[in-house]
């Protein structure tokens, strides 16, 4: 019976032993969670940017000839969401794109954190970005703090949620500290390891005089398409002259940069009208 006790204890040790050896095996690590790509947040908008690749540069007597030139125009339009995340809200979009120079850490939980300080900024700024395994989907957190001028303790600065394949998901970015409300949903989806679909919506509900954001439920819809014009946007935003929403229609090619844009409300038809790839307006074919 003793004999019998001690192989008992034996083979539990055993077990417990092996157990906790498998446990440690199937421990994740920092490279079982991968972050969405960057331009599921920040797209390209260079091609309707000045001195951009496509070559494009708008100068003074360009504005003069025609200052709702096509192209113009489409920059324009596209150029709010291009400010709004640039600029307004520049910190939590560097701070995500800094990440990816980074490791995580597992934190247990099916957790990981990333840790780090973003540079770029006269301002010294910290971020953690948590990423959490929840049912077939990430949970993904990114906190930021700042020190010296004006500073802030730690911020809840935008979340979001992505599938566990990496092909769609959605981001919700909080305009600031200050004003610690959402400001802009993001929605994303990817195909053929590229985004092929990102549609920006406002969805802020007060503006900075605590009014009713008239500009709240406008989009700036993003896509790939089949043929020559093989992007395009799809603006629906507030007009303030008109009082009302407006839609836009923006095509262009991402290889020879030429276009075309419709939009109703400005050139008073149904037509399409185009730029080529200079950024000079031309007739549609």
């Amino acid at each position: 019976m003793k004999n019998f006790k001690i192989w008992s204890a034996a083979l539990a040790l055993l077990l417990v032993f092996t157990t906790s050896c498998e446990k440690s095996n199937d421990t994740p690590n920092a490279d079982a969670l991968e972050l969405p790509p960057y331009e599921t947040m920040a797209i390209d908008f260079g091609d309707f940017e000045d001195d951009s690749a496509s070559g494009k540069q708008i100068s003074l007597q360009a504005y003069d000839k025609a200052p709702n030139g096509n192209w113009v125009f489409s920059r324009l339009v596209v150029g709010v969401w291009n400010t709004a995340l640039f600029t307004s809200l520049a910190v939590p979009v560097a701070s995500f794109k800094a990440a990816f120079a980074h490791k995580a850490e597992f934190l247990g939980d099916e957790t990981w954190q990333w840790t780090y300080s973003v540079d770029g900024f006269t301002s010294e700024y910290t971020a953690r970005l948590t990423g959490q395994l929840v049912g077939d989907g990430v949970e993904w957190k990114m906190y930021v703090t700042k020190t010296g001028i004006n500073p802030f303790e730690e911020f809840l600065w935008f979340s979001g949620e992505s599938d566990i394949s990496g092909n769609s998901g959605n981001w919700i970015l909080n305009q600031s500290p200050e004003r610690p409300n959402p400001m802009i949903r993001i929605d994303w989806e990817r195909s053929n390891e590229e985004v092929a679909s990102i549609r920006y919506t406002w969805v802020r509900e007060l503006n900075d005089n605590e009014e009713t954001d008239t500009f709240r439920d406008s989009y700036l819809h993003y896509g790939l398409q089949e043929g020559d014009l093989d992007a395009y946007f799809d603006a629906h935003v507030y007009d303030i002259n008109m009082e009302d929403f407006v839609d836009v229609r923006i095509e262009w090619s991402r290889t020879d940069f030429n276009g075309r844009v419709r939009a109703p409300h400005v050139y008073e038809d149904e037509d399409w009208h185009c730029w080529d790839n200079t950024g000079e307006d031309v007739l549609c074919e």
